[in-house]
């Protein structure tokens, strides 16, 4: 499990590794109070060291509770050690933040 949290958001990053494969779950929640304001989101995420993890999403949705947690649909073989730290990039309205996730 990854975490890490900047100015306006906040990230998890949860790595499954079995049977030869390794799937992703990622939960990003906005600590702002506008909820409202933000329509929609865009967010890219990527292994800092080794470039293996490295996935994103458009046109994500906060809830009401300015969570979004999403399984991911892709898997890759098993590359991700607790050493590893990713990087998120999250873009909403006409702002961006970057902060890192490390294992926790």
């Amino acid at each position: 499990m990854f975490v890490g949290e900047g100015e306006n958001w906040s990230s998890k990053v949860t790595v499954n590794q079995t049977n030869g494969d390794e799937t992703y779950q990622i939960q990003i929640n906005y600590k702002g109070y506008s909820i409202q304001k933000i329509d929609t989101f865009s967010y890219y995420v990527e292994a800092k060291n080794n470039g293996v993890v490295d996935f994103g999403g458009n046109k994500a949705f906060l809830n009401k509770e300015g969570i979004y947690q999403s399984d991911l649909p892709i898997s890759n073989s098993p590359s991700t050690s607790v050493k590893d730290e990713l990087v998120i990039k999250v873009e909403w309205n006409g702002k961006s933040e970057s902060f890192t996730l490390i294992n926790n």
